[in-house]
């Protein structure tokens, strides 16, 4: 397992999860319960995992959602890795940037067909390579 690794958080299955594993050779796709997150948690603080990309896609669940990344500020290491929050409607990005600042909140407007994901996972593929 290498070093730097992109979760993908979800409830189910979905248009995001295909185009990241599209794109990146290595995703840990997980549904983000509290059990995922110790597991996310243990794997940082070992040193299995040194850098990490959460990719929180919150459709559907948003109250779980909400629980969870109440668990990830908790955490030294979960807390600073880059946070993508995806599968919001226009009028809910600004509450949840509210609610995280740090993290990049991606929204879709019109038609995801022309919705430009590659700029997005290219965002995500250089913070993964270690901006940290």
């Amino acid at each position: 397992m290498s070093t730097a690794m992109l979760y993908y958080l979800a409830w189910q299955e979905d248009d995001w999860l295909d185009e990241v594993l599209d794109r990146f050779p290595e995703v840990n796709a997980l549904v983000p319960t509290a059990k995922t997150f110790e597991m996310l948690a243990g794997q940082r603080k070992s040193g299995e995992v040194k850098r990490a990309v959460m990719v929180l896609n919150a459709a559907g669940e948003q109250e779980r959602t909400h629980e969870f990344l109440q668990l990830c500020k908790t955490d030294p290491q979960l807390s600073t890795d880059p946070l993508y929050i995806v599968g919001l409607k226009p009028d809910e990005e600004e509450a949840w940037q509210e609610a995280y600042p740090n993290a990049k909140i991606i929204v879709i407007t019109g038609f995801a067909v022309e919705f430009d994901y590659d700029a997005v996972l290219a965002r995500m593929e250089i913070d993964l390579e270690g901006a940290h």
